[in-house]
């Protein structure tokens, strides 16, 4: 398989050697998660063994480099959270950087055999081919981020490349194969329009490789981060030539695989040749995390089963029923590699979704709060809306529930906005009133009937109002702000007596 560019990663090739050698009965031919290996070591050595101090090609080589091959190992950098092509691993540290430099870097399918000890414990390899059937088909699975070419790749069609996959200037998948039309296999660079590429994002790239006897040709299938690519050149079955998934190998003749290969630049991760692919779908399959919340806010089942506790192990892939208890909200589910697709946010109260880790060892953490935002009441006027953060904290420090609030709201009304337990019964009234002739200002001393009031911490507004006499009354729309001095125990207001003779205070 090769990648190839000028100076961008431009395309991913499948090829096919000469070499007749079976394949052994084993299932996975290739799984190179890039770990084995020291940041900055070159991508030719990786896997590769020593025998008396000489690596011989063809022999402990594993990674074929051209001279200038700049590929190295490398520290993994973003995030996947879906489906890996490699499952039951740790964490996923390290990568392969591609920069080939023109070169092509190569990754035999190499079989395996003892040669009977003489390599000083390491394990002999030699290339050899996979036979490619419709019975014993093969994948190519892998994830990549891809770099768009700013020219599309000069590509052979000889004998040795299967398929060619490159990403161009418009940030569109292009596949270059051959359909079949009139008889003849065509080459055409089919462009997936509706695959608009992020240099930035990782991508599980499968392609599934089988040899139709009926046909005497190759075909591929190809996946996305596990959704299958449809085009107009591909092919539904044999009476049904486009709009459908089947693509014909550029070397349609070709019935083995031996090596993948890459060109340009690029990242490659979890490289795997194998009779089967790994799973699309629920994250890697035996991958688990831990969740990490307050249990005594939240309430969490697992796949419909019985609750989990703060710190207990789920797989990847489970389904969660988050429940906040009165008063809270589900703020996020987060964590390095860590995704859920559930509801979660401003007066969340439940969420229910699918959590997936990247790898093993992986935390999320399941973050509360009391509500925010504001709550729509049925008391109308000024109090039709209120600050859901005050209300919250008001409720639980008076243990009531959201039945509790709805069922008595206008009788707990005062007891919210004076901020005390709806079980008092406390009235604030004016103790204290001192008049200045000078400057025609009267000092207002507002106390409560009950200790309990704070009035540092009211929920509502002390509000002051003057009136000219009682028969008028006091008017809401003259209500005044005045600078108030709040301690515990009471509150002191100067008034500017020209405003009225009459003064009323009171929590709004």
């Amino acid at each position: 398989m090769n990648l190839t560019s000028k100076r961008m990663l431009q395309f991913l090739s499948v090829c096919a050697g000469a070499c007749a050698l079976t394949a052994a009965a084993q299932t996975v031919f290739v799984a190179d998660s890039f770990e084995e290996a020291d940041i900055g070591s070159a991508a030719g050595v990786y896997g590769a063994g020593i025998y008396q101090g000489i690596q011989q090609a063809y022999t402990n080589f594993v990674w074929d480099a051209g001279a200038g091959d700049a590929s190295t190992i490398q520290a993994f950098e973003g995030s996947y959270t879906g489906a890996r092509p490699i499952t039951n691993e740790n964490p996923r540290a390290q990568v392969l950087k591609l920069e080939t430099e023109g070169q092509t870097l190569t990754r035999f399918i190499n079989f395996t055999k003892d040669d009977g000890g003489t390599s000083g414990g390491f394990p002999l390899t030699t290339p050899t081919t996979i036979p490619v059937t419709a019975s014993d088909p093969v994948f190519v699975d892998t994830l990549m981020k891809f770099t768009p070419s700013e020219d599309d790749p000069e590509i052979n069609d000889g004998s040795g490349i299967k398929l060619a996959l490159f990403v161009n200037v418009n940030s569109n998948l292009v596949l270059r194969h051959k359909y079949y039309v009139n008889g003849n296999y065509v080459p055409v660079s089919s462009v997936f329009t509706d695959q608009v590429i992020d240099p930035e994002k990782w991508y599980r790239l499968t392609i599934k490789m089988q040899y139709n006897t009926g046909y005497a040709a190759m075909q591929a299938w190809l996946w996305l981060d596990g959704n299958q690519l449809t085009h107009y050149n591909g092919e539904v079955d044999e009476n049904v030539f486009h709009n459908g998934p089947i693509f014909y190998t550029l070397s349609e003749t070709q019935t083995t695989l031996e090596q993948v290969s890459f060109q340009g630049t690029g990242w490659v991760d979890d490289l795997v040749v194998a009779r089967e692919a790994a799973p699309f779908s629920g994250g890697q399959t035996g991958i688990t995390l831990t969740l990490v919340f307050d249990d005594d806010v939240l309430d969490v089942t697992v796949n419909g089963g019985g609750p989990v506790a703060d710190g207990d192990p789920v797989e990847s892939g489970s389904t969660l029923v988050i429940t906040a208890i009165d008063w809270y909200q589900i703020n996020s589910i987060t964590g390095e590699g860590i995704s859920y697709d559930g509801d979660t946010g401003e007066q969340t109260l439940t969420s229910t979704g699918t959590i997936t880790a990247d790898g093993p060892g992986r935390t999320a953490t399941i973050d509360a709060s009391q509500l925010t935002g504001n709550i729509s009441t049925d008391l109308g006027g000024a109090y039709n809306s209120i600050p859901a953060d005050k209300l919250a904290a008001w409720a639980v420090k008076s243990g009531l529930s959201f039945q509790d609030v709805q069922a008595n709201a206008a009788d707990y009304l005062d007891n919210y906005l004076l901020n005390i337990d709806e079980s008092i019964d406390a009235q604030i009234e004016i103790t204290g009133i001192v008049y200045d002739p000078v400057t025609e200002t009267a000092t207002i001393t507002v106390s409560a009937t009950d200790p309990a009031v704070d009035f540092t911490k009211l929920n509502g507004t002390l509000v002051v109002q003057t009136a000219d006499d009682l028969a008028s009354g006091f008017n809401d729309a003259d209500e005044q702000y005045y600078e108030i001095n709040l301690d515990e125990g009471e509150a002191t207001i100067e008034v500017n007596a020209a405003g009225g003779s009459f003064i009323k205070a009171t929590v709004k």
